[in-house]
């Protein structure tokens, strides 16, 4: 499974919405890869990457921000 599918994955088993904490602690309990020292700024950046309220750099506009950009709660858009 890919990073991005991991995060969608934890999202939506989270109810839709979730913070940085939430989604860390699942992809913890659930992933099947090895988890480098990084791997939460991963997360970071790929959400970040896949929204139009943050840098939005890849075309595929997944998540939004609940709180306001800076507040680390994403949900999925529909």
């Amino acid at each position: 499974m890919k990073w991005l599918e991991e995060i969608v994955h934890a999202i939506d088993a989270l109810g839709g919405i979730a913070g940085y904490h939430e989604i860390y602690s699942y992809i913890e309990e659930h992933t099947q890869r090895q988890l480098s020292e990084h791997w939460k700024a991963s997360v970071r950046q790929i959400i970040e990457d896949h929204s139009s309220d943050a840098q939005f750099r890849s075309g595929i506009d997944l998540f939004y921000s609940v709180e306001g950009i800076g507040k680390g709660v994403w949900g999925l858009r529909k």
